[in-house]
């Protein structure tokens, strides 16, 4: 799997395929461990927990949440214990305008989903329910027939019959998500009909898991929902601290949620742990303590982001140990962030003819990556991170400008002992001409 031109380094490094255990081969060339214990203490946590335990999982972008989280999914004991219904919340749904409503809709059709795959038959009081929704999406929603991916083979549905389906009402799924995803219209009508009905559809996901349940020899249905840590801060807000008490009344549901940044870092947080249940965050790889010195923890870091690289492509002639050194460097410790520092240098080269990526070539890339990042910051932006490179926190209160920079990766948290921040490495000769043309106003 490791490239061997920079072709495929190009083709391979790409930041938007997290690993999976699905992808045996991929997985077993490509994941290395990076020994942090965030995922295991989530797995311990559930393994001891009674059923209807929920738990949050966060972090900065780019930082390996989804491997970790394809990890989990896939160990040994969880596959064991759970019957795990994950669903990705950023594929389906509109994750900038998400609320409650469509949610727990969205877990109820990933459900009857698992269900139909396992050759699972609800019992008739959930499909008299399930049954009166339906005048609703014909008549409200507009929705007539789909087409539907049942253990790999594709079954034309009749939306009177439901035909091929154990669960007819499935033949909405596919036109209901992409309405949900594509419709302000039709997401202001669903909520219309179900906001004033909330008990109701609590008390139906709550009903169709315990069927479930019945049915599963033994198993705990597991919800995984991800994709929520890319809601935007008000939809994050509104769903996790307004309604955050609707999820806690799932009483009966075991649940796993990614949650945005911008929650982690909200005063609200320790009332939506206390409301739902306890917020684990994924740390970011530091390559430096926060007197820029590299330490021996540092250092073990930065040999665990190098391995990742020679993992994926055949280092010794593809990229030079120079350009290479400034790849991790200028990563942060982001995943993201240095695979795409990789792939921009590979492109760079081979657009030159180049066979190997040279420090030249990395050098431009980070500038190019440099520029980017800098681009769509002002005045207010950089003194925040002139604050952070100062004292290693936010001074001022959690505002959206810092949020901002959390979210955009222009600010890096990290976890030693105590927590503490780093402007991203590639703004560092930026807010040096910050400083230097603040003070000379100062003057």
């Amino acid at each position: 799997m490791k490239a061997q031109t920079l072709g495929e380094v190009i083709k391979y490094f790409n930041h938007q395929t997290p690993l999976t255990p699905a992808r045996k081969e991929e997985w077993e060339s490509l994941y290395i461990d990076t020994n942090r214990l965030e995922i295991e203490w989530i797995k311990k946590e559930l393994m001891e927990a009674s059923s209807g335990h929920k738990l949050m999982f966060g972090g900065h972008a780019g930082n390996g949440k989804s491997t970790e989280l394809n990890k989990f999914i896939y160990n040994p004991q969880i596959q064991k214990n759970f019957a795990v219904i994950k669903l990705d919340i950023q594929e389906i749904l509109n994750p900038f305008d998400i609320e409650i409503v469509e949610l727990l809709l969205t877990i109820c059709f990933q459900v009857l989903s698992f269900a139909e795959e396992n050759n699972i038959t609800p019992e008739n009081y959930i499909k008299e329910q399930f049954q009166k929704m339906e005048g609703f999406f014909h008549d409200k929603l507009k929705i007539e027939t789909t087409r539907e991916k049942v253990k790999g083979k594709e079954i034309g549905i009749n939306a009177e019959a439901g035909g091929g389906f154990k669960f007819p009402f499935l033949k909405f799924k596919s036109s209901f998500f992409t309405k949900m995803r594509g419709e302000a219209v039709s997401r202001k009508l669903v909520r219309d009909e179900y906001r004033p009905r909330l008990n109701e559809l609590i008390d139906l996901v709550k009903d169709l898991i315990t069927d479930i349940k019945s049915k599963l020899k033994g198993k705990e249905p597991l919800i995984i929902i991800d994709g929520l840590d890319r809601t935007s801060v008000n939809a994050a807000e509104k769903l996790f601290a307004e309604d955050g008490q609707s999820i806690s009344l799932l009483d009966n549901v075991t649940m796993l949620l990614t949650v945005p940044i911008s929650l982690i870092h909200s005063v609200k947080s320790s009332t939506i742990e206390a409301t739902i249940g306890k917020m684990h965050v994924l740390k970011n790889m530091r390559l430096l303590n926060k007197n820029k010195k590299r330490d021996k923890k540092a250092g073990e870091n930065w040999e665990i982001m190098e391995k990742a690289i020679r993992q994926r492509m055949e280092t010794a002639q593809l990229i030079s140990n120079e350009a290479l050194k400034i790849a991790i460097h200028y990563s942060g410790g982001v995943f993201r962030l240095l695979i795409d520092l990789i792939a921009t240098a590979a492109v760079l080269s081979s657009t030159l003819e180049g066979t190997v990526i040279g420090k030249k070539d990395m050098e431009d890339a980070v500038n190019q990556h440099r520029i980017k990042k800098a681009r769509p910051l002002n005045r207010d932006h950089w003194e925040i991170l002139l604050e952070i490179d100062e004292h290693k926190k936010f001074i001022g209160k959690m505002d959206e400008k810092r949020l901002e920079l959390l979210l955009g990766l222009f600010a890096l948290e990290y976890i030693n002992g105590d927590e503490w921040y780093s402007v991203n490495p590639l703004l560092e000769s930026r807010l040096k001409e910050w400083k230097d043309l603040l003070e000379s106003e100062g003057k």
